[in-house]
């Protein structure tokens, strides 16, 4: 059965990642230091965090993403 819901602790590294980086990070970045897989970060940061951040660069065919958390 499919979990329901975002999981928490991923969400707790995502958001702890952007806070020791406020001026942004790519989200390959964000993947690479927690350890959760680009297409998560991606999900989590569009679906569970949409309100909490906010897009610095979005490069040609959104490959390249740069977030950071709002002010």
């Amino acid at each position: 059965m499919p979990k329901k819901g975002p999981d928490l602790k991923k969400i707790k590294k995502i958001r702890k990642e952007l806070t020791e980086n406020p001026i942004g990070l790519w989200t390959r970045e964000i993947s690479r230091k927690t350890g959760i897989s680009k297409s998560t970060v991606n999900r989590y940061l569009n679906e569970f965090m949409k309100d909490e951040i906010e897009e610095v660069l979005r490069g040609k065919g959104n490959l390249i993403r740069v977030v950071r958390l709002k002010e």
